[in-house]
């Protein structure tokens, strides 16, 4: 494959996304050709449905962003209906591609597919099936999991080229700031943002503060995204993120500096926090494409703040 996207077919499902609509923005940019499919047309939970699109459209790469995801709160009373919708998604789409002749499948996964109690902290793919999910996000992240294995079993049987990107915790403009659906970036900016705007002396933080976790500026993502989809071609998982940790009181006191919130911090230790430490071994991305991210968390921080304060209504 020649090292660029420019004259090939391009879908994205889930382009209407947080991920999907930024690697829409910029694929455009690029002068490529791109479609991405509508929820009132296809519904890729039905194996139907996803060969419909696929041999309407004929695209010749596709860059598979839909997913059923939110917060960690987000995950509690819904585990089989994250597990199931992710799982139908993930399958029909891998397989209808195959079945259509598309050249390339580049399947974008969540890093919570990482096992969620190693002790060493820093994931390197080698770890990626060395133990249990962690139990807040265990349904989705074994979907997502499982979404390699059947990339693995075409690649067998028909020698269908997909790749997997495994992602750090993304955040940036258009994220998810819904309560209901935020990540502990976009909900914490939020939370923070609204105190300041009303004058409360107090922020609520979910657990102990201490968690650590490896931000990745979304657009960062995306050029990871474009970058594995142009040269990368190997089955096994591949991680693109920071390779730096951040805690969540770091993490809150950037948006604090950020948003010029001046109270304070209180810590509801009833709430869980998941995985204590979470970063992701970046030396084969490095190898393998190339590249590295160039945003400084307080310059993709900065971005969203004010990307956030020009939407907020």
């Amino acid at each position: 494959m020649k090292k660029s996207l420019k004259g090939k077919r391009v879908a994205i499902p889930g382009g209407t996304g947080f991920f999907g609509s930024h690697i829409v923005d910029k694929l455009k940019r690029l002068g490529v050709n791109v479609d991405v499919p509508r929820r009132p047309d296809y519904d890729f939970r039905k194996k139907k449905d996803a060969l419909r699109y696929f041999k309407k459209v004929k695209p010749q790469i596709v860059i598979n962003c839909a997913a059923f995801q939110g917060g960690i709160g987000f995950h509690s009373g819904k585990q089989a209906d994250l597990f199931m919708d992710n799982l139908l998604m993930g399958s029909y789409l891998m397989e209808a591609a195959q079945k259509t002749g598309v050249k390339k499948f580049v399947n974008i996964i969540a890093g919570c597919a990482y096992p969620g109690y190693l002790d060493k902290g820093i994931m390197d793919e080698g770890d990626f099936w060395s133990g249990d999910l962690h139990d807040s996000i265990f349904s989705f992240g074994f979907a997502r999991k499982a979404s390699v294995v059947l990339g693995k079993a075409l690649k067998k049987q028909y020698g269908f080229n997909s790749i997997h990107l495994v992602y750090a915790n993304m955040y940036g403009p258009w994220d998810h700031f819904d309560p209901e659906r935020s990540k502990a970036l976009a909900a914490l900016l939020r939370k923070i943002y609204e105190a300041k705007k009303s004058g409360s002396s107090q922020v609520e933080i979910w657990g102990t503060g201490r968690p650590i976790r490896d931000w990745l500026y979304v657009k960062d993502g995306v050029k990871g995204a474009i970058r594995a989809a142009e040269v990368y071609d190997s089955i096994e998982p591949l991680n693109i993120a920071t390779g730096r940790g951040v805690s969540v009181t770091q993490l809150a006191n950037a948006i604090k500096k950020a948003v010029g919130y001046t109270g304070t911090f209180k810590y509801d230790t009833e709430k869980p926090d998941g995985a204590m430490k979470k970063i992701f071994g970046i030396k084969k991305m490095k190898k393998e494409l190339g590249w590295m991210p160039t945003t400084s968390l307080g310059q993709g921080i900065r971005e969203t703040v004010d990307w956030f304060e020009r939407n907020y209504k």
